[in-house]
């Protein structure tokens, strides 16, 4: 019995740890490469430019094709001797390769079957007509050299490394904004603690002004002040502890596997963080030119300046007129052996590939394909798609150029204006407790009323708050530093 309920006893304390968990920033990181809610949408963008890359590279591809027609008639010829084919078989079979640049091969062969009669007598039975065929297509203008394919299929390569680009991207912006989560939490604990202590103050010079009102030194409105200031304090605390609940539950909405676990702050060094973050803000203030190799925000914008260069010359070629050279090179060869007296002719297949091998039976054509867009709405569109693209295109290129160039810019000064803010703050907060200090002597004293120590009070509180608020913006300005430059080398840019 009694080991029964050790082991009882045992198994609760495992499961009371296992639904704690301890918030530290190493283990939200952690976190974060395991649990990302926008992880599918952030795939599925990457895997849209993919396939549209794959669906145009397909088209360059091999294609079979087969063709197969059938024609039977009953006319009567024209003349007695002229033969009417009134039963027609044809088949096909070839091989397409289309080409990135405007080129278009066709190697296929066919047979035409037939048979008839003429008027004056004479059959014909299964004469098989065979022709093997080399086709080449040229685009001579509009696609000339495969300028636009090829124009297109470079874009959709470069936008799907743009996009893979930026799925890292995002990743990281996510871990970034995790940790930026973890230190509002740190900032809500440390302005908790500064609250719990001006409350614990408040509740002994509640105890003093009731002592000191059973001993007739202070009156009832004495004591009434202290005691509002005690429900004051408490609804600030309260409200301190409702803001903790509100964070922890963002951090359970993008951790979904939080949910039923009691959150835990793990113990911090907020002077050792600050201290790293001032080294890094140090270490960036001394770089002479934006260190572009730690950003793959660069590498997006060059690949768009040229999916830019290359979008311009496809939309100027929509309604560009077309012509195209059209060659051929073939061998035909027709089989048909005479039976009765010249009164019948029958033929098979292999009879009109032995003509094809015994006979001179090469031939060839060429031909010109033109064709002209009619209308100013064709015209219209070009230009309203070169626009759009124009626009599109730029103001993505101008964006995050400009982020990675404003973000390094302010870094550099706005963290150590941030650092000198906050060492007037220090002092300010260390002068107020000297005075504090010393209004709680004189107050016991009798020598100031109780307002003067609790504005005094309020003003170091409002201090010491106005500190955390300044290391959090501290914080946060070198996170959003790292969210653009996130390879950057510093102790703080954590992985």
């Amino acid at each position: 019995m009694k080991f029964t309920l050790i082991l009882a006893l045992s198994l609760f304390g495992v499961n009371a740890f296992s639904s704690t968990f301890l918030i530290n920033e190493q283990a939200l990181i952690d976190l974060a490469k395991q649990e990302n809610p926008n992880q599918l949408q952030i795939e599925s963008s990457f895997k849209k430019s993919q396939v549209d890359a794959m669906e145009l590279e397909d088209q360059f591809g091999y294609e079979l094709y087969s063709k197969y027609n059938h024609q039977n008639t009953k006319e009567k010829g024209t003349i007695s001797f002229q033969p009417v084919f009134g039963n027609i078989n044809q088949y096909q079979v070839g091989v397409k390769k289309y080409t990135k640049y405007g080129v278009v091969l066709d190697a296929n062969t066919g047979t035409n079957v037939q048979s008839g009669s003429s008027e004056s007598g004479t059959e014909f039975k299964d004469l098989h007509t065979t022709r093997h065929e080399l086709g080449i297509q040229l685009d001579l203008w509009k696609n000339l050299m495969g300028k636009v394919s090829n124009a297109q299929f470079k874009n959709l390569k470069d936008i799907e490394k743009k996009d893979e680009l930026q799925s890292e991207i995002s990743e990281h912006t996510f871990l970034v904004n995790v940790r930026r989560l973890y230190w509002n939490i740190v900032a809500n604990d440390l302005k908790l603690k500064i609250q719990e202590e001006l409350l614990i103050a408040a509740n002994k010079q509640l105890a003093d002004a009731k002592s000191r009102r059973a001993n007739s030194v202070s009156d009832n409105a004495e004591v009434a002040k202290f005691e509002s200031l005690v429900y004051r304090r408490t609804g600030q605390v309260i409200v301190k502890k409702y803001e903790r609940q509100a964070l922890f539950k963002n951090l359970r909405d993008l951790f979904p596997s939080l949910n039923g676990k009691e959150l835990e702050l793990e113990k911090y060094n907020i002077d050792k963080s600050v201290f790293e973050v001032l080294t890094c803000s140090a270490q960036i203030n001394n770089q002479k030119e934006i260190p572009f190799e730690h950003t793959k925000y660069d590498d997006v914008t060059k690949l768009l300046r040229g999916v830019q260069e290359r979008q311009r010359d496809i939309d100027q070629s929509y309604d560009d007129f077309d012509l195209k050279l059209d060659l051929k090179f073939f061998q035909v060869g027709v089989s048909s052996d005479s039976e009765d007296s010249g009164s019948t002719y029958k033929g098979d297949y292999q009879d009109s590939l032995n003509d094809i091998a015994d006979n001179d039976r090469n031939g060839f054509s060429a031909g010109l394909m033109f064709s002209i867009p009619f209308g100013e709405n064709k015209k219209a569109t070009a230009e309203v798609k070169e626009k759009l693209s124009e626009m599109q295109l730029k103001s993505n290129i101008l964006s995050l150029d400009s982020n990675v160039r404003a973000t390094h810019t302010q870094v550099k000064s706005s963290v150590l204006l941030l650092a000198d803010l906050m060492k007037a703050q220090k002092a300010n907060s260390k002068s107020l407790q000297v005075r504090v200090r010393e209004l709680k002597r004189k107050f016991q004293q009798a020598r100031i009323p109780e307002y003067i120590l609790i504005q005094d009070q309020d003003s170091l509180l409002e201090s010491d708050v106005s500190v955390v608020d300044t290391q959090l913006r501290v914080v946060n300005t070198i996170l959003d530093y790292f969210a653009i430059f996130n390879t950057y080398p510093c102790s703080f840019n954590r992985k």
